[in-house]
C-alpha cells in the first residue's frame, strides 16, 4: 500500500493493531461473493451492497475484503462509517472519503477542483450543483484508479447523510470500465438515501445452527456444552450475540455448577444494539412483551389477556418485534435477542410482578413452580420442595440440564443448611454421572460440605465424589474405600433406595475398572445387603454386566422384557443402565442409546453420551460395521478428553483398539496402550490388563502370532476357566479356542469348549451361541470334521457377524486344503478374502491369499514364476520366524547375526508369494511345511 500522501495511514495502523483477520466461522459462501467482487471491481470496476442486521458480522466482512484488497491488489483505500450524530450534516461522509486524498485536488480541472473544495468545507463559497460534484468526485476516483485499484467503503451506509449518499448513488453506477469498486453495508429494516436500485446485494443471513457452535466452542472450549447450547440457543445465530453472551457468565455458570436464568443478560454493546427499538415502546406494550418473553407454555390463558389487550401489543406488532400465532395461541418474537431485551429493560420488580401473574395463569405444575421462584424475594422451603420434585420429573423425561438448573435454584431458596446441601450434592452427582459437569461437580460437592459438613446423604455424596475423584488424582482403591464405607455406614432402615442404586452404579463402575475379585466382593455383599431396597432392573445389571458369565436364564428373560419397554424410554439414566445390564450378554438397544447420543450433543447427556458410544461402537465392531465403530470411538474420545473424562477415556479407546488390532495397526496399539497403561496403573486401574490382553490377543491373531495370542487370552482367563466378575470372557471364546488350535494346544482348545457349554455361554445371548459354535467348529476332532463348520456356515444367522465368520470360513478352508479338498476349499476362502478386504483387514486378506494360491492349478504360477523351493537353512529360518521369533532370537538359536537371518528372510518372501512376517505361517502350510 502507498504512503507517500497519507491518505492510507489510519487504514493501515488500524490494520497493524489488528494483526491478520482470520476467516469468519460460517460466512464461506459469503467471502467467496467478497472475493469475486473484489476481482471484477479490480478489472472494471463493480460495487455491491452488504445487508444484515445487527451484529451479523457486516464490519468484520468488510475488514476481511480490506485485507484481501491491501494485500492481493495493493489497493488505495477509502473509508467512511455513517454515524447518526453526522446523518443531517451535509457531505460529511464525503469528507471521511475524500479528505485524505485532497493533495490530488490540485491536478483537477478548476470546476471539479472547486466544487469539491468547497464540499469537503476546505474553501468557503454557495454549495456545489450536485451533477458537478458528482462528476467531480468521478474524476477524482478516475484519476486515483490510474496507478492502482481504488476500494471505496462505507459502513452503515443508513446513516450516511443524503448529500453524500446521492453523490455515492450516481458514482456507483458511472464506476464500470474503471478500477474502482464500491463495498458498502446497510442494516436490514433501515432505509437510506443512497439508491441501490440495480446494486448487487449480499445479505448476510443468521449462522446455521453448526457454524454458531463451532464459533462458540472456538472461544470457549472450556464451557459446559450445555451452556455453549443457551448461548447458541439465545443468540439465533447471531455472530456478535455469540462472542458477547458469555462475558456476563460467572465461572460457576461456565462449569455447570450454578444454573442459568431464562434470559441471559445482555452486555452493554448489546444492550445498546437491541434495547433500542423496544425501549419507544409504550408502557402496557412492554409489560404485555415482559409476559410472553418470560413465558414458559402458558399458553391460551396468557393469550387471552394478550387478546384483551390488542390494542396495547399493536405498536410491537407494527414495528416487526413480535408476530402473533393465533393457530399455535402464542406470541413470536423477531430474535431472540429481543425478547432478552424485553426482559433486560424491565425492572426487578416488573419481572417478579409478571412471574407472579405467570404463575397464576398457568397449569402446569413445572411452569408455576419455576415462576414462584423467580418471583420470589427470598427463601421459601415451600417452592423450593416443588422444584425439587419437578427436577425429578425433568430428569425422568432426559431433560437432566433443567433437572440440575431447579436443583440448584432449589438449595437457593431452601432455609435448612442440611437440605441445602443435599440438594446440591444431588445436582452435584447428575452433573458428575449424566451431563458431563464433572469440574461444576466439584465445585457444588466443595459448596455442599461448606453449607453442612455433615451433609446427612452421604451415599449420594459419595457417589458424586468418588466420579469426581475417579476422573481427577483419585485412585481406584481410594475411591471403593469412599463408597464401600458409605455403605456399611448406612442403616438399612435409614437409608434412601434412589440413593443407594446411585451408588451401587458407582460402585459397579468402580470395580470393573479395578479389575481385581476383592473389589467386587464388597459390591456382592452390599446388592445382598441392600436387595430389599433394590428395583429389579439394578439387581439384573448386578449378575448380567458384573459377572455375566452367571447370568441365569430368568434374569436374562427379565432383562429382555425391560429392553423391550426402551422404545418410549425418555429418561437417559435408565436406558444406559439397562445397555449396561445387556452389555456383556449380547443386547445393545441400539436406537435407544442413538436417543442418548443425540441428547449429548446438545450438552443434556454427555458423560452418558459416551458410556452409549463406546457400548454402540464395540456392538458395531462385532457386527462387520467398522466405518460406524471408527465414528462411534472418535465421538466417545473426543467427549471424554472435552469434559475430563479421564476414566472413561480408557475405556472409549476400546472400540479402537479392537480395530486396529483387527489390521494389525501396530502402531496405534502402541501409543494407546502407553496412554492407557499411562493414566490407569498409578491409580490401581488394573483392568486397563484386561483390556489390553484381549486386545492384544486378537492383534497376535491377525500377525499370525498365535502362541502370543494364546498367552494373551489366558492372561485374562486359562482355557477351560471363566473366572468370575472377568467380563470380557463371553466375548472371547471363539478368540482363545482359535489360538489354541492354532498353538497345537488343541486339548486346551476343547476344554475351554467343554467349560463354555457346561457355563451356559451359549444360553447367554445369540451371539454367544454362535462364538460357542465357531469355537466348536475350530476345536473339532477329524471323527466329527467337517460337519460343526457346514453347520454353522449354513446358519443364515452367522451372517451378523461377518468378521467373525470370515474367521471360520478361512479356517474350514485351511482344513479342506489340508485333507487336500482343494476344490472345496476355495468358495470358502474366496469368500472370507471378500469379507477381510470389505473391512480392510489386510493381514487377514494376505492369509486368504496364501491359501487361495495354495488351492490353485498352477501354484507355482502364481508366485511371479519364482522357485518356491526354499534352501534348508531358508526353511529353518522361516519355520523359526513364523514361531513369532525376532531375527535376533533366531540368530542366537543358529549362531547366526540379525541382519544374515534378515537376508535370508528378503530371499524367502518372494519365493512364497508374501509380503510380510504376518503371512509366513499360512505360507509354510500352503507348501506343506
Amino acid at each position: 500500500m502507498r504512503s507517500k500522501d497519507g491518505w492510507d495511514r489510519g487504514w493501515r495502523d488500524s490494520r497493524e493493531q489488528r494483526a491478520a483477520t482470520p476467516d469468519l466461522i460460517g460466512r464461506d459462501d459469503e467471502m467467496a461473493a467478497i472475493a469475486r467482487f473484489l476481482d471484477s471491481a479490480a478489472r472494471d470496476g463493480a460495487a455491491l451492497v452488504v445487508t444484515g442486521d445487527p451484529g451479523m458480522g457486516k464490519t468484520a466482512l468488510l475488514d476481511i475484503a480490506l485485507d484481501r484488497a491491501a494485500t492481493e491488489f495493493d489497493a488505495r483505500i477509502l473509508r467512511a462509517s455513517g454515524a447518526e450524530f453526522e446523518a443531517e450534516l451535509s457531505y460529511a461522509g464525503l469528507h471521511q472519503l475524500l479528505l485524505p486524498v485532497s493533495p490530488e485536488l490540485a491536478h483537477l480541472p478548476e470546476a471539479h477542483r472547486v466544487a469539491l473544495q468547497i464540499a469537503l468545507g476546505i474553501d468557503g463559497g454557495p454549495a456545489p450543483d450536485r451533477l458537478l460534484l458528482t462528476t467531480a468526485t468521478l474524476t477524482l476516483l478516475q484519476r486515483l484508479a490510474r496507478s492502482a485499484f481504488v476500494l471505496v467503503v462505507v459502513d452503515d451506509l443508513q446513516w450516511l447523510d443524503r448529500a453524500s449518499a446521492g453523490v455515492l448513488s450516481l458514482v456507483a453506477r458511472r464506476s464500470a470500465g474503471f478500477r474502482v469498486g464500491l463495498l458498502l453495508t446497510q442494516r436490514s429494516g433501515y432505509e437510506s438515501f443512497f439508491d441501490r436500485t440495480a446494486i448487487p446485494e449480499l445479505p448476510l443471513p443468521p449462522l446455521d445452527a453448526e457454524s454458531a457452535r463451532d464459533l462458540v466452542h472456538s472461544l470457549h472450549p472450556s464451557f459446559h456444552q450445555s451452556v455453549r447450547e443457551r448461548i447458541i440457543e439465545q443468540g439465533g445465530g447471531n455472530p456478535l450475540a455469540l462472542i458477547e453472551l458469555p462475558r456476563v457468565l460467572t465461572s460457576e455458570q461456565e462449569s455447570g455448577a450454578d444454573f442459568l436464568p431464562a434470559t441471559l443478560p445482555l452486555t452493554d454493546r448489546l444492550r445498546r444494539l437491541f434495547t433500542a427499538r423496544v425501549s419507544p415502546l409504550p408502557i402496557p406494550t412492554r409489560r404485555l412483551l415482559l409476559l410472553a418473553a418470560l413465558d414458559r407454555g402458558t399458553g391460551a390463558a396468557l393469550m387471552d389477556v394478550i387478546a384483551a389487550s390488542g390494542p396495547d401489543l399493536a405498536p410491537a406488532e407494527a414495528s416487526g418485534l413480535v408476530t402473533v400465532d393465533r393457530r399455535g395461541r402464542r406470541v413470536l418474537f423477531a430474535h431472540p435477542l429481543m425478547r432478552a431485551a424485553v426482559v433486560d429493560l424491565a425492572s426487578p420488580p416488573e419481572r417478579r410482578a409478571a412471574h407472579r401473574r405467570l404463575a397464576q395463569l398457568t397449569e402446569q405444575p413445572e411452569a408455576r413452580a419455576l415462576h414462584l421462584a423467580e418471583a420470589a424475594l427470598g427463601p421459601d422451603d415451600a417452592i423450593a420442595e416443588d422444584l425439587a420434585r419437578v427436577a425429578d420429573t425433568a430428569l425422568a423425561r432426559g431433560d437432566s440440564v433443567q433437572s440440575v438448573s431447579l436443583l440448584l435454584r432449589a438449595a437457593e431458596l431452601t432455609t435448612r443448611p442440611t437440605e441445602r446441601a443435599r440438594r446440591l450434592t444431588e445436582a452435584a452427582y447428575i452433573g458428575a454421572h449424566v451431563t458431563g459437569a464433572l469440574d461444576g461437580a466439584g465445585t457444588l460437592l466443595a459448596r455442599a460440605r461448606g453449607e453442612h459438613p455433615d451433609v446427612t446423604d452421604t451415599l449420594r455424596t459419595a457417589a458424586a465424589a468418588a466420579a469426581h475423584l475417579l476422573n481427577s488424582d483419585g485412585d481406584i482403591d481410594t475411591a471403593h474405600r469412599l463408597l464401600v464405607g458409605a455403605l456399611d455406614s448406612t442403616p438399612l432402615d435409614q437409608a434412601n433406595p434412589r440413593s443407594v442404586e446411585a451408588l451401587l452404579q458407582t460402585l459397579t463402575t468402580v470395580c470393573s475398572f479395578g479389575g481385581r475379585a476383592q473389589l467386587w466382593t464388597a459390591f456382592d455383599d452390599a446388592v445382598a445387603r441392600f436387595t430389599p431396597l433394590l428395583s429389579q432392573e439394578l439387581r439384573i445389571q448386578a449378575v448380567t454386566f458384573a459377572d455375566p458369565v452367571r447370568s441365569t436364564p430368568a434374569e436374562l428373560r427379565s432383562l429382555d422384557a425391560m429392553l423391550a419397554d426402551l422404545d418410549d424410554e425418555a429418561n437417559p439414566l435408565r436406558i444406559v443402565d439397562l445397555a449396561r445390564a445387556g452389555w456383556y450378554v449380547g443386547r445393545v438397544p441400539r436406537d435407544a442409546l442413538h436417543r442418548v447420543v443425540a441428547a449429548g450433543h446438545s450438552g443434556e447427556t454427555i458423560a452418558l453420551a459416551a458410556n452409549a458410544l463406546v457400548m454402540l461402537g464395540v456392538d458395531s465392531f462385532f457386527g462387520g460395521r467398522w466405518d460406524e465403530t471408527r465414528a462411534f470411538a472418535d465421538e466417545a474420545i473426543s467427549l471424554c478428553e472435552d469434559n475430563g473424562y479421564a476414566l472413561l477415556l480408557w475405556g472409549a479407546l476400546l472400540p479402537r483398539m479392537l480395530l486396529a488390532a483387527a489390521r494389525a495397526d501396530m502402531s496405534y496399539l502402541a501409543v494407546a496402550h502407553s496412554r492407557m497403561r499411562q493414566w490407569a496403573l498409578p491409580r490401581n486401574a488394573l483392568a486397563v490388563r484386561t483390556f489390553t490382553a484381549y486386545v492384544d490377543g486378537l492383534a497376535a491373531l491377525s500377525q499370525a502370532r498365535y502362541r502370543e495370542a494364546l498367552d494373551a487370552y489366558s492372561a485374562v482367563s486359562e482355557p477351560g476357566t471363566f473366572p468370575p466378575h472377568e467380563q470380557v470372557t463371553p466375548w472371547m471364546v471363539m478368540d482363545l479356542v482359535e489360538a489354541a488350535v492354532r498353538s497345537g494346544a488343541s486339548e486346551s482348545a476343547r476344554a475351554h469348549v467343554r467349560a463354555a457349554a457346561d457355563a451356559g455361554i451359549p444360553e447367554l445371548s445369540p451371539h454367544a451361541r454362535f462364538l460357542h459354535q465357531a469355537a466348536t467348529a475350530l476345536a473339532c476332532d477329524d471323527n466329527v470334521f467337517p460337519d460343526p463348520y457346514e453347520a454353522l456356515l449354513a446358519d443364515p444367522s452367522s451372517a451378523r457377524w461377518p468378521f467373525a465368520v470370515a474367521r471360520v470360513e478361512l479356517a474350514y478352508g485351511e482344513r479342506l486344503r489340508r485333507g487336500r479338498a482343494l476344490r472345496a476349499a476355495r468358495p470358502y476362502l474366496l469368500s472370507a478374502r471378500e469379507c477381510f478386504t470389505a473391512l480392510a483387514a489386510t493381514p487377514w486378506v494376505e492369509r486368504a491369499e496364501v491359501m487361495l494360491r495354495a488351492t490353485g492349478p498352477t501354484r507355482r504360477a502364481a508366485i511371479d514364476g519364482r522357485d518356491a523351493e526354499l534352501t534348508p537353512q531358508e526353511l529353518q529360518i522361516a519355520r523359526l520366524a513364523a514361531s513369532g521369533l525376532s531375527n535376533r532370537q533366531i540368530g542366537e538359536q543358529l549362531f547366526l547375526s540379525p541382519r544374515t537371518v534378515g537376508t535370508h528372510l528378503y530371499r524367502v518372501f518372494p519365493k512364497l508369494g508374501i509380503a510380510s512376517r504376518a503371512a509366513l505361517r499360512d505360507a509354510l502350510v500352503a507348501l506343506g511345511q
